[in-house]
Order: structure tokens, then sequence, then C-alpha cells
């Protein structure tokens, strides 16, 4: 966004503009209403520097693609095209969403109708492929590779998504009417934390889209005033487990505590039992969702490096959804033995993980989406 775009929608300027067309208007002014509005004005102007110097400063452009959503909380706005990038030093790349709010290879629309067998590979951050534009992602992998042999592969993969908001999304899609044949659903260890973050989530019936919370999100991604005071007395006072909050210790324990869920028992019972519970519950919810519309679903879980480094053998993460999918019938893929074993663990996390960043790099999404193909093959196999 230009700088003189900038400028011309701040809230404040359109106050300032507004204050000045009324004392225009009004015909009959005595010195104190004179004084009142030139105070006033004044003070709007002001705010409107101010406001705009700092949104400038500290909001970010790089994530106008991403939305709030009152049926499953957060996702993607449709038909995208920017540039962007994950981190304070990352490096630039292209997103570009399709007519569903997922990441593609073109700002396209999909039919909600299959056409003929379709996949949706759903995740967190790690699926969406954040620092890489989509043909570098495990799903956009997969779908080159796919798309010879007629089936289509979706990307779901969105930031800081859990159980919780999978299950939402995918139920507000095939409410919209949308028609796949299987599900791939990456457990992030990361998800568990994020069940906790998201509790206070309840999903606002769908009445189409509402101009008050466009306005809301525009301002909440353009004015630093206005983004400060929403998440202080909105955001903070509806969820008190939020990532700022007391309950982890501020930001940076919040992040610094969030793998620990699997061999850390103090945080696994502070926090990390009941965000498991709820994890299993919307999963079992999805689960069962799905096969009401006949529908497969597959489950996987994947390491983060701090499982690597700290834990031997076989971790919560992976015996929790080993059970969870052995009780139910369901496919389960555990990608933890690509990581384990084979090479020293310094040079594994070196190879597969972007330095001082818990995500795969380019060789790391490649292993995944290699033995995802192989996976997928098998079950497609004539």
């Amino acid at each position: 966004m230009s700088s003189v775009l900038g400028l011309l929608i701040n809230p404040f300027f359109l106050l300032t503009l507004l204050l000045i067309v009324m004392h225009l208007l009004i015909k009959k002014k005595s010195p104190a209403l004179r004084l009142v509005f030139f105070n006033i004005i004044s003070l709007a102007a002001i705010a409107t520097i101010f406001d705009f110097l700092f949104a400038y400063l500290l909001i970010s452009n790089d994530h106008l693609f991403r939305t709030d959503h009152r049926a499953y909380h957060h996702g993607l706005k449709p038909y995208q095209e920017q540039m962007t990038k994950w981190g304070s030093f990352g490096t630039r790349y292209p997103v570009k969403t399709n007519s569903l709010g997922m990441l593609d290879g073109a700002t396209r629309e999909v039919s909600l109708k299959k056409q003929g067998k379709r996949i949706i590979i759903a995740g967190d951050s790690f699926i969406e492929g954040v620092g890489f534009p989509y043909e570098r992602t495990v799903p956009g992998i997969v779908a080159a590779r796919l798309a010879p042999k007629g089936i289509e592969v979706l990307n779901a993969g969105t930031v800081s998504y859990s159980p919780k908001l999978h299950y939402l999304r995918m139920k507000y899609l095939l409410e919209q009417g949308l028609t796949f044949d299987e599900l791939y659903l990456f457990i992030d260890i990361g998800d568990i934390q994020d069940e906790i973050l998201y509790s206070y989530f309840v999903p606002a019936e769908d009445t189409g889209s509402l101009l008050s919370e466009k306005i809301s999100l525009f301002y909440y991604q353009h004015s630093w005033i206005y983004r400060t005071l929403k998440e202080r007395f909105s955001y903070r006072q509806e969820n008190p487990r939020n990532e700022f909050s007391d309950y982890w210790g501020g930001l940076a324990e919040h992040y610094r505590v969030r793998p620990r869920w699997t061999h850390d028992e103090k945080e696994f019972e502070r926090w990390g039992k009941e965000g498991l519970a709820s994890a299993i519950d919307y999963t079992d919810k999805l689960s069962k969702l799905l096969k009401e519309k006949g529908i497969t679903l597959h489950i996987s879980v994947h390491p983060w490096r701090e499982q690597l480094l700290w834990e031997d053998g076989t971790t919560r993460q992976q015996s929790a959804w080993s059970m969870f999918c052995a009780e139910r019938n369901i496919d389960f893929i555990d990608f933890f033995p690509l990581f384990k074993g084979k090479e020293p663990v310094a040079d594994v996390i070196r190879k597969y993980f972007i330095d001082k960043d818990i995500h795969w790099n380019d060789a790391g999404m490649q292993l995944i989406a290699d033995e995802l193909l192989k996976h997928i093959e098998r079950n497609n196999a004539p």
C-alpha cells in the first residue's frame, strides 16, 4: 500500500475531513464553537499523523491475504495475490489463493463439485508452507505429481490451525457443498497449545459477509491505534489464555513451552492434558463427519526439532495419535522415522529445517512430499 493511500484511508484522517465538512456546513458559528471545532480538528489531525506513522513503521502489509472468520476463527481471503514473507529476516515469496480461500498455484475458481478424484491436505504452517511459494510446499509438490493422473489436490494448510479449527472449517466447507474423496490431516505438536488458545472461540451463524466485520478487519490491518485497542480491550479480554497472557508468562514464554507437553510432565499437567483431550475430541468429531460423507480420513504426525533433540523412542505425540487411529480404524502415517535414527540429530536439523526456525526447508518438504506420495499412490493403486 502506498504512503498516500495509507493516509487517505486512515480512520482519523477521515474523521478530520468529516469534522471540517461539519464545520463548513454550520452557518452561524460563535467564537466558542469555532474554538471547539478548531481544537477537535487539531486533535484529530495529530491522531492522523501519529496513527499513520506508527502503522507505517509497525504494521506489516505482508499478511493482508489473511482474515478472521466467524465460522472457523481465521483463514485466508479468496482470490488474493501478493508478495509476503515469513519471519523478521525471511525472503519474500508469492502467495496466491483460490475461490475457497486456499493457497494455490493461481487465483482460480475451484468448483465445489469435484470433477474427478479430489484430495485435501490440511495442517498448520508446516502445510501452508510458510516461507516458500506454493509450488515448493508439500501440497504443491504432491499436486504437481498427481495432476497428470487426474487427481486434484487442494491445500487447506493455514498457520496456527489445530483440530478444532480443522473440524469447524471442514464442516463449513461441506455445508457450502464442497465435495472431495480424502483428507490428509497433519496434526502438529503445536496444535495442542492452539487448542487452549481457541477454547474461547464459539462459531457464529454465517449470515454472509457483514460490512462491519470487513471494516473492522480493514482497520485492524491498517490502523495502529485501532489494532492496539482491539487487541487489548477485545481479543485479550475475550480470550483470557491468549498468547500474551500471564497464563503463559507472556508471548516469549508462550512460544518457549509450545512443544514441551510431549516430554515435560509439568507442562503436560498444566495445559497439555487439556489441549490433547480437546484435540482428540475435535478430531473424533471430524472423523465422524467425514465418515457420514463417505470421505476417507488419514492422520499423520511429524517431529519438531525439540523432539529430535530431547526425546528417544516413541513420543507422546506418536502414541496418542497412533492409538486414536487404531481405535477408529483410521489410516495413520508416522513421519518421525524419516528424521530419527539415520543421521546425527544436528545434521538432520541442518539438512531438513529452516535455520533458526521450526519449519521444514526445501529438503524437508521434499522428504515429506515424497513419503506422502508413496502413501497416496499405494492407496490409489488400481
